[in-house]
């Protein structure tokens, strides 16, 4: 393996069994009284699944619903809007819901129109919606941006602001590690010596007693870099902070190839508490991929490992037709979608072809235009690497989804991790699950999720090794995939929607 370049600063500061699944279990239907965006599966107990839909009326009135299903039958329990109307004088709206320990976590914008100022509140009910706590945990200046994740043990909140523009002489990032109740267990500004116009926030990751890390895409453009060879072929685009809140100590990774281009990156920790980065690249500086890269640090934030691998030839022929391998070297319009962390420190990249065309037709005659908006979600992309970072092998699930004026709403896919395998959950067309898992290309598009079925994917550390229909053509529901999630390793929920009604499907694995 060829190592991969890093620059680090240093400061103080196709079968139709369920191969390993059960038959899936079938909720009951129910109504929803207006078109609700649907924001997903926010967790469970032993008796009960808890699901949550935000509602957006006006600026002054929203909702936010949550609803309870018995986990043996999906059926539906109850479900309340909890979230209330601010008093005269105010707004806001909910940004962030987390669920623990049998509580319901809101966090919430609250503009005071008179003082003019935007602040953060945090809202705590129990799970018969009693309202157990309500305080504010921060302010928002208008040039600054808050991020809020979940602590991984689930223990607290991470609570970070960054600056939308930057004068040039440094970045900075407000940190707030808050507990259960609101309270601050430590704070931190975090700066850094580089010179940044623009930072995005695109990933947080905090164990408690362990390092921070935050990856960040700099939005630089290599395209207006300037001076020698070797500078324009520098991608200054990411760079990982990871922070030791232990002994105050910061360091900044800025992720460099040269001669390539990162093209999506994204991180989990593995279970021997070592971060993992890995993503896919480019050689072109367009949105394209021609191979994949890993990192990993220790604890301490040392390297332990970074490499790269540019596909073969052998894998690029399963994703590009015979009559356009001579011309076409580099894989189009392929997004990073998730890494999916085994027990074992092994980890698969999941990615997706996903493009957008927009399509006018003028008609003299009337003077009118129409136009239509195509949405594609094809084929997904996955490769898998050992628990050192190696990469061992790189495939491509077949997928045609094509949709018109619908936003892509039904299409793209979700997926199960078991801690040994992973399954993909799309809406799929019935004649493609006769077709072999290596016959790449005479597979039939779904437009429109016309004769859909829900489909399911198994890949174990060999590959794919069965595809089928998890529920058949005689269900009219579909299924809603990035709104689905697994809670647990065992058990995937699947929300479906026909019209107004929706159904909540569950699949779980078969005991060994």
């Amino acid at each position: 393996m060829k190592q991969l370049l890093f620059i680090v600063l240093l400061f103080a500061g196709g079968s139709q069994a369920f191969p390993q699944l059960e038959a899936p279990l079938k909720g009951s239907e129910y109504s929803t009284a207006r078109k609700e965006n649907f924001n997903g599966f926010i967790g469970e107990n032993s008796s009960t699944l808890f699901t949550i839909d935000y509602l957006y009326i006006s600026r002054k009135k929203q909702e936010l619903i949550v609803r309870k299903f018995y986990k043996t039958d999906l059926k539906l329990v109850d479900s309340k809007n909890i979230y209330e109307i601010p008093p005269d004088g105010f707004y806001g709206e909910p940004i962030e819901v987390f669920y623990h320990n049998d509580s319901i976590f809101i966090f919430s914008n609250l503009y005071d129109e008179q003082q003019k100022t935007l602040f953060i509140t945090l809202e705590v009910f129990d799970i018969n919606y009693e309202k157990l706590i309500s305080t504010t945990v921060d302010t928002l200046p208008d040039d600054e941006t808050l991020h809020i994740v979940e602590e991984q043990t689930k223990n607290g909140f991470v609570l970070i602001r960054s600056h939308k523009f930057s004068n040039l002489t440094e970045q900075e990032m407000d940190v707030k590690y808050l507990s259960e109740t609101g309270s601050v267990n430590w704070s931190k500004t975090l700066k850094s010596p580089m010179a940044l116009q623009n930072l995005d926030i695109e990933k947080i990751l905090y164990t408690a007693g362990g390092p921070l890390y935050v990856m960040c895409n700099y939005n630089y453009d290599p395209a207006n870099l300037s001076g020698d060879d070797d500078q324009e072929m520098i991608n200054n685009k990411y760079a990982l902070w990871a922070y030791d809140p232990q002994t105050n100590f910061l360091k900044e990774f800025e992720l460099r190839m040269k001669g390539k281009w990162l093209n999506g990156i994204r991180l989990e920790l593995n279970p021997y508490n070592q971060l993992v980065l890995a993503g896919y690249f480019n050689e072109t500086r367009y949105h394209t991929v021609c191979g994949t890269f890993s990192l990993i640090l220790g604890p301490e934030l040392n390297i332990i490992q970074s490499s790269f691998y540019k596909l073969s030839p052998e894998t690029l022929a399963r994703f590009i037709e015979e009559k356009d391998r001579e011309k076409v070297k580099e894989l189009e319009d392929y997004q990073l979608n998730d890494m999916a962390m085994l027990e074992n420190g092994s980890f698969f990249l999941l990615g997706e072809r996903y493009y957008k065309y927009i399509e006018r037709t003028y008609d003299p005659r009337t003077n009118i235009t129409t136009t239509t908006e195509h949405y594609n979600y094809n084929s997904i992309i996955v490769s898998y690497f050992d628990s050192v970072g190696n990469h061992l092998w790189t495939d491509r699930i077949p997928k045609y989804q094509s949709s018109t004026n619908d936003f892509g709403y039904f299409s793209s896919f979700t997926h199960l991790n078991t801690g040994k395998e992973i399954y993909l959950f799309f809406n799929d067309s019935e004649k493609n699950n006769d077709i072999a898992l290596t016959d790449y290309f005479n597979y039939k598009g779904l437009f429109n999720n016309r004769r859909f079925q829900i489909s399911y994917v198994e890949i174990d550390t060999t590959g794919p090794v069965a595809r089928g229909p998890l529920i058949g053509l005689e269900n009219p529901f579909m299924l809603r995939a990035k709104e689905s999630n697994a809670i647990s390793t065992s058990t995937m929920y699947l929300f479906t929607e026909v019209g107004r009604e929706a159904k909540v499907f569950s699949v779980g694995l078969k005991q060994k």
